[in-house]
């Protein structure tokens, strides 16, 4: 019944989901309250799990802005706090209407000087994933270690998620940084040449 739309995607055993639940219902009261046009609604992602696949969901609670059942991406990512929540809708509204108002005056005028179109919230690509680099510690015995994807404000959905990882660089010993010239012929360097003989070519 509405143009645009304010959607908490979540899981029932999600903590932060669980968390957010009150807030949510007092936004959605807030808002109608305000006689805001925007629906505020809920999906189970367990209940409706082909429908949450079908939109990528990948993290939970996931809050996404609908526009004619178009996903407005990226998804919402600020406090979630019934202010903030109320705020950002606002916010949305305030542009769609401010567009509006583009497409009406130069409907008005078309032979005249076309004004600057104003941002209405277009979806936008998101970062491609986490990126990481650094030093790790580890003992000098037989052992592993493990690359974990979490995050302090989501329940990551494991079946959307792609965690897979390409290692561009991983070496063990003290960092290989350019040395000065009186350094190439250090017993630590020399060592080093004679490891890296034995590396294939290919690696």
């Amino acid at each position: 019944s509405h143009e645009m739309a304010f959607i908490d995607m979540y899981a029932p055993w999600c903590i932060w989901c669980q968390r957010l639940h009150p807030t949510w219902e007092k936004f959605a009261e807030d808002v109608h309250k305000l006689g805001m046009p925007v629906g505020i609604g809920k999906v189970n992602c367990v209940t409706h799990a082909q429908l949450c696949k079908d939109q990528r969901v990948m993290a939970f609670p996931t809050l996404r802005w609908y526009k004619e059942k178009n996903a407005i991406l990226p998804d919402y990512k600020q406090d979630r706090t019934v202010a903030a929540l109320t705020a950002f809708a606002k916010r949305k509204l305030e542009m769609e209407q401010k567009y509006k108002d583009w497409e009406s005056k130069n409907a008005q005028n078309p032979g005249g000087k076309a004004r600057t179109k104003p941002f209405a919230g277009d979806s936008r690509p998101e970062h491609p994933g986490c990126q990481v680099s650094g030093h790790l510690m580890v003992n000098r015995v037989p052992g592993n270690f493990h690359i974990e994807a979490k995050s302090k404000n989501h329940n990551l959905n494991a079946a959307m998620t792609n965690l897979t990882h390409r290692v561009n660089h991983l070496s063990f010993g003290e960092p290989i940084t350019a040395l000065q010239k009186h350094m190439e012929n250090t017993p630590f360097m020399r060592k080093v040449k004679r490891v890296l003989k034995q590396v294939p070519d290919e690696h």
